[in-house]
């Protein structure tokens, strides 16, 4: 099989058919950014018996709330691996609409390892925690002769707030002939998306040309000065990679859909999108934002922009593009409306006079280079 994600193909034949989900029955849904245990599937009883010193456990203690988790892997050979690791899962979470909480660590180390190296994961998790308001409450390490360099994963629990969440979202229901102000609840929102603007915000390959710059500065040396590589490097800091004023930004403004760019790179997240909501969309190439630092680290590198690793930016589908831009601008993100969701099946990507297919999510680019 190829490095990097399973392909779809393979994902639908040898994960998700295997699968089958009983009490959880939003534990593993396909093309969503993280997993949801709603209230209502909390087992009382099970509640009960696992806290016998307090029986008055029931589910009116999580009322109002649902239980999110996700979980990211980074396996690129970059010094800062605990750092991305914990980011990506937080980030899911925030595109999931919750605040994460907690964060699990399964650390795997070959067996030349040095410790320094084992407390810098930890340092670089920490400080993504709790800079997303979560914080680190267990894993697991050990060392192992099965692997040649760390890898490190993260897992993030968190809550979302149904209730809140519901009120913040709404749109005029047209589709039976009157306008007024209709919550679109998780299950309409897919079917309401059509015709959405696309917005993305900040830069994309942010946190791919950060790894790139922390750990390959050497080779970027030779062709650029030293303030690239600061640029890059920068792009590694928890206000570029972390999404959640993005997201709550986004929610609070009428999001019908939104999902964090993270692995293969802006590509990969259009599909996904596409996938989430089942629609068709337009995507002008020229109207993607990237920084000029990225395109000449990219360059460098030989990889494709488009590919590469993207933490910290964030897809929003949404009726009023230009109300969202706005509203991003305001809190000081960058954002831009790069086309638009359509009721067709057709992935068009425009360059100029240019137009091609959306492809499958292919490879991370980084896979490349470590």
């Amino acid at each position: 099989m190829r490095i990097g994600k399973i392909t779809e193909n393979v994902l639908k034949r040898s994960v998700w058919k295997q699968i089958h989900n009983g009490r959880y029955k939003n534990g593993a849904a396909g093309y969503t950014d993280c997993a949801c245990f709603g209230t209502n599937e909390i087992d009382t009883d099970a509640c009960r018996n696992n806290n016998k010193e307090n029986p008055s456990v029931n589910r009116n203690d999580f009322k109002g709330n649902e239980i999110l988790s996700s979980v990211h892997t980074v396996t690129a050979d970059v010094k800062h691996c605990g750092k991305y690791a914990v980011a990506c899962a937080c980030n899911n979470i925030f595109a999931g609409g919750g605040q994460p909480k907690q964060v699990l660590l399964s650390i795997t180390l070959p067996k030349d390892c040095e410790e320094q190296v084992l407390r810098q994961i930890m340092k670089d998790a920490e400080a993504a925690a709790i800079y997303n308001g979560a914080e680190i409450a267990g894993g697991h390490t050990e060392v192992s002769e099965a692997v040649n360099h760390p890898l490190v994963t993260a897992t993030a629990v968190g809550y979302k707030d149904v209730i809140s969440d519901n009120k913040s979202i709404s749109v005029s229901d047209e589709s039976k002939g009157q306008v007024a102000d209709t919550i679109i609840k998780p299950d309409m929102r897919l079917k309401n998306a059509a015709d959405c603007d696309i917005v993305v915000t900040k830069w994309i390959a942010l946190s791919g040309c950060a790894m790139l710059s922390e750990d390959r500065k050497d080779k970027i040396i030779e062709r650029y000065p030293s303030f690239i590589i600061d640029a890059g490097t920068s792009f590694g800091g928890m206000d570029y990679l972390s999404i959640k004023d993005d997201a709550r930004i986004a929610r609070e403004n009428g999001a019908v859909r939104i999902h964090d760019v993270s692995s293969g790179g802006i590509f990969a997240a259009l599909w996904e999108l596409g996938q989430m909501t089942g629609c068709g969309m337009e995507v002008n190439l020229k109207a993607i934002p990237i920084r000029q630092e990225s395109v000449e680290i990219t360059d460098v590198f030989d990889v494709n922009p488009y590919l590469l690793a993207s933490a910290g930016a964030l897809l929003i589908a949404t009726r009023d593009g230009s109300l969202m831009v706005d509203a991003l601008e305001k809190e000081g993100i960058p954002s831009a409306i790069i086309g638009k969701l359509t009721s067709g099946n057709d992935r068009i990507i425009i360059n100029e006079d240019e137009t091609r297919f959306l492809d499958l999510p292919q490879s991370d680019e980084i896979h490349k280079i470590f």
